[in-house]
Formats: structure tokens, sequence, C-alpha cells
């Protein structure tokens, strides 16, 4: 059968046209790609009215964080402040840990017995004495759990030596000499050797030698490679960050910032206060005690993948009691299950106020994001935080208070 010229010659000129509709096709999105969306802006927590988010731009002398949103200016005082953007974690070590708990990354470049000589990708050349350093963690493993691990051993060190943590797990009592190229100089009873760095996972120093941390820090402020640190003044101005800790002042770009939370403000952390009671009505027979700052295990607080730095671990059934003598006007928190459970875990969590319940939340679930709780403890004499068993029992209750806090009036 003959086929007909003009269909063939229509059907050449189709296939043509798909062809070169393609190729503009392939040539816009690899030419002209689509726009990205914009960064998600960081939250502000404050401690009245509803989180918003937005870029913080300064810190005017009135003590009031400057931030831009939605095209508008937004003031905030410091001391209202809850909580600004999110708290990132170090990734890859060195870290050199701070004897009130605040991490910097940084490359270890020498060290004596007096000082170490550091390089921060933030904040640039540094000189820190021993005495302000609890350790530092050369190698990082891999697991929230074993960093919060070895951070604890770090920190919590007893005696009046230093102490390597090699890779293996195994410690060496003795005294640090020097840092110099690829090992520690280290000083025992058998005498001075090199220990090279590839076999340390950590040094902890001396703890009878450490500084002790401020009374009463200003906030905690964190940076985009991971360092956060208790600083004791913040300065924001000229796009550029300056804040003082232990008596040193550390400066970088504004831009690399992205966590605040306030510490001597109108928020009063209970995990920085000593309750009136704990009481713990065990399922079968293991006790837990409750733990400041850390989930019941002892790691930190993590919910939803995010790490929140105050805030009370228990495990259920527990009962934890806080006077209060009239002095506050609101009890905050966010309710959750600590990350550490992988998605178990099952509680019930109450709030009471002078012997009456004000709150009872659903059950909450491990992977479930955190419940905000607000509740009024004008003229109350007593705060009791209870966290009950659910539907499974006890297993995996490691429950969080994250950022438990009363309001000063």
């Amino acid at each position: 059968m003959q086929r007909n010229p003009n269909l063939q010659f229509a059907i050449c000129n189709l296939k043509f046209a798909i062809s070169l509709l393609t190729l503009l096709t392939f040539l816009a999105l690899h030419t002209f790609p689509l726009s990205a969306a914009p960064p998600k802006l960081p939250q502000a927590v404050p401690i009245d009215g509803p989180p918003f988010t937005g870029e913080l731009t300064g810190l005017d002398a009135a003590k009031n964080l400057v931030f831009q949103t939605q095209g508008q200016t937004k003031l905030l005082p410091l001391n209202d402040l809850v909580t600004w953007g999110t708290c990132p974690e170090p990734r890859r070590g060195p870290v050199l840990v701070l004897t009130d708990g605040g991490l910097l990354p940084a490359e270890v470049l020498a060290a004596d017995k007096d000082a170490l000589q550091a390089e921060s990708d933030r904040f640039g050349p540094l000189a820190i004495p021993l005495e302000m350093l609890a350790g530092v963690m050369f190698q990082l493993p891999n697991s929230a759990a074993g960093r919060d691990a070895l951070l604890e051993r770090i920190l919590h060190a007893s005696g009046d030596a230093d102490r390597l943590v090699l890779e293996n797990g195994d410690a060496l009592s003795g005294a640090w000499e020097a840092l110099h190229r690829n090992a520690v100089q280290w000083k025992s009873e058998v005498g001075v050797t090199d220990v090279e760095l590839a076999r340390i996972s950590a040094v902890s120093f001396n703890p009878a030698l450490r500084r002790k941390p401020a009374p009463h820090p200003l906030a905690w402020a964190g940076w985009d490679d991971g360092s956060r640190l208790l600083v004791d003044q913040i300065r924001i101005e000229n796009g550029a960050v300056q804040v003082t800790v232990f008596g040193q002042t550390w400066k970088t770009a504004l831009t690399r910032l992205v966590f605040l939370q306030a510490l001597s403000g109108r928020a009063v952390y209970l995990s920085d206060c000593k309750p009136g009671t704990y009481r713990f009505t065990p399922y079968l027979s293991i006790r837990w005690p409750y733990q400041n700052d850390r989930n019941v295990d002892g790691g930190l607080l993590r919910n939803d993948g995010r790490l929140y730095l105050k805030g009370l671990g228990v495990h259920s059934a527990a009962q934890l009691s806080y006077p209060l003598e009239g002095k506050y006007q609101k009890f905050q928190a966010e309710l959750a299950v600590d990350d550490s459970t992988d998605g178990g875990g099952s509680v019930r969590f109450h709030v009471l106020v002078d012997g009456h319940e004000k709150f009872a939340s659903e059950i909450v679930h491990g992977r479930q994001p955190p419940t905000p709780v607000s509740v009024d403890v004008s003229g109350a004499k007593q705060l009791e935080l209870i966290v009950d068993y659910a539907d499974r029992g006890d297993v995996q209750d490691r429950a969080d208070w994250l950022g438990a806090r009363v309001i000063r009036k």
C-alpha cells in the first residue's frame, strides 16, 4: 500500500516540533533555573504573646532585640525573650569544651601547660587559658548518644589529674605537657611520651584547676558551625555580633549567629531551681532520678530533631514540686517524649497549682512534636509537675519538660 506523502510530512514536522520543545525546555530549566524559595526565617519565642519569625538585625541601647519581620521592624526586650532560632550541634572535631559547658569547634594549633592556641572558623585565632577548658573532643562519635556520653565524661571528670580518652575507650591519667605536630606530649608515671592524635578521642583537663563559670550568665548563644557559648555580654551593631566569654571578647558576623536563649530575664528555669519534693513510682522495680537540662538517661534534651538546652527529664511515673511563694505569673514549657526513644514512649503530663489540676495533656507519643503549655500561677504557693503512664506501661517513657520555666512578675 502506498503511503500518503502529506501525512508523512506532517508526522515529521510533529516529531521535529516535539524534539525542539524538549530541547528548549531543557535549556530553560538549566540556563534559567526556577528561583529558590526564600530561606525560612528563625522563630522567636517571647515570654508574652505568640511566636513570630524574624531576622535578628540589632540590639539597641535599651537592650531591645531588633527584628525584621514581614517588612517591618519589631522590638523585643532581651529580658522578655525565651529563645530565638535553633541551637545547632557540632558534627566534627576538634571541639573545645569550656568549663561552663560551652562548645567551640576549632583547630588546635599548639598548646602547653598554660594555654591552647586554636583557629575558629567563626572567631579566628584564639589563645585560651587551659583553666577555661574542661577538655577537648578531638574525634566526635557518630551517634548523638555517644557524643553526649563523651561530653559528660569530660564535664564531670573527677580527681586531680588530666586524662586522655583513647579511641578504644581506655583512659590514661597523667599531665598534659604540650601539643606539637600530630601528637600530645603526655607525662605519666612511666615518664614523658608522645601519643598520636589519631589515637585520641578526647582529653579532660584537671578538674581541680578549672575556672568556675560565671554565676549569672546573660544568655546562651549559638552559631552555625555548632558553637554554643554562655555569654556574659552581647553587642550587635554594623552587621557584627560581639560576645564576652570568661572575660574574653570574641567577634564575628551577625549572619553566623543562629540561636539565642536569655538566661537573666523574666524567665526562671526550673532546672536552675531546687525542687521541694520529687516522688517516683516505679511500674515494676527500676527507679529513675530526674535530670536537670538532660533527659532521664543523661543525654541532652532533643525532640523532633531539635536540641533544647534547658528543661527537665523524667521517667513515668514522676512528680516534681516547686515552691513559688507567690512570686510568679505563669508556668510555661513544651511537653514531649525525648528523641532518644527513637519513637517509643507514651505519657500524660499534668500541671497542678496549689493542689488543683490546671492542665492535663492528651497522650504524648515519641516522634510527636512538642506541645506548648502555659498555666497561670499568679499568687500560687506551689507548682506540681506530674508525668504518668499512658497506653504502653512505662516502656521508654522518657518525658521532657522542655524549657520548663516560671515567669517573674
